[in-house]
């Protein structure tokens, strides 16, 4: 199991050595996320995510952080006065705390429960037989009118904009469908955006464009699964606009006044 000890030894020798499953899941039952292990049911550069139970007796997902070399490399190696293991211990605490807000704005995604070392735990989208499906496991079949799951999908997008998310990797690759409903999943790279460009140096707010850039790259990303997996093409500007709504008028704005500062 992992202790204090065992990663200060790590820290000072320098060593970077990437958690394994069996670490990541001792740690997490050392920190009550669980108390009994049904499998690792996901395993990506960045974590791993297993399905469990805790002490509630409920059936839980927990994912747990490890030092990969894609995404945050440059976080990683860049932080000289912070231990590696200390920045994915801020990963986890990160997504805990925007998934919260999404729960909390009344999105579908996986209710939150606690974060502690590498890992958070979550409800899990379910039951006592496993977690449900990711879209990218289902065929055209398996949908009586795939077209309704396509506008859950563009309300998702909808709704996380309105609460000022963007999601940054919103694809079949991070949406579950349980119970006649899509779920969203993954928000370490979710963005909250403030509602203009001019934000404070140090702000954990991103600016409107970016968001805009965000909004039209994850889009880029769902739209084309439909049409590829379903058939289902619909105008990509017409889901663009529905989502930016008025804010559509601020982003134009916007965007004009960085071609005549570039000008």
């Amino acid at each position: 199991m992992l202790n204090r000890e065992y990663l200060e030894k790590r820290d000072i020798k320098n060593e970077i050595t990437e958690l394994s499953a069996q670490e990541a899941l001792a740690q997490a039952i050392e920190n009550e996320l669980l108390v009994e292990v049904q499998q690792v049911i996901g395993q990506g550069k960045e974590a791993f995510v297993c399905w469990g139970t805790d002490r509630f007796q409920q059936q839980v997902a927990v994912k747990s952080y490890k030092i990969y070399r894609t995404t945050h490399r440059g976080v990683i190696h860049g932080t000289h006065r912070t231990s590696p293991y200390a920045v994915i211990a801020q990963f986890a605490k990160l997504e805990y705390y925007k998934n919260l807000d999404l729960h909390e704005a009344k999105l579908p995604v996986p209710k939150p429960y606690k974060y502690a070392g590498f890992s958070y735990s979550m409800e899990l989208i379910g039951d006592e037989n496993g977690p449900a499906p990711l879209l990218r496991e289902l065929s055209k079949d398996f949908f009586e009118d795939p077209s309704e799951i396509l506008e859950q999908c563009i309300d998702i997008l909808y709704d996380m904009f309105k609460a000022r998310y963007v999601h940054g990797d919103f694809s079949e690759h991070n949406l579950l469908f349980y119970d006649n409903q899509v779920f969203a999943i993954d928000f370490l790279q979710a963005k909250n955006f403030a509602l203009k460009d001019a934000v404070t140096y140090g702000s954990p707010l991103i600016p409107l464009t970016r968001a805009y850039r965000i909004l039209r790259k994850d889009l880029s990303s769902l739209l084309p699964f439909f049409k590829r997996s379903f058939r289902i093409e619909v105008d990509y500007n017409e889901v663009l606009n529905y989502i930016l709504g008025d804010v559509k008028e601020k982003i134009d704005r916007e965007l004009e006044l960085q071609v005549e500062a570039s000008s």
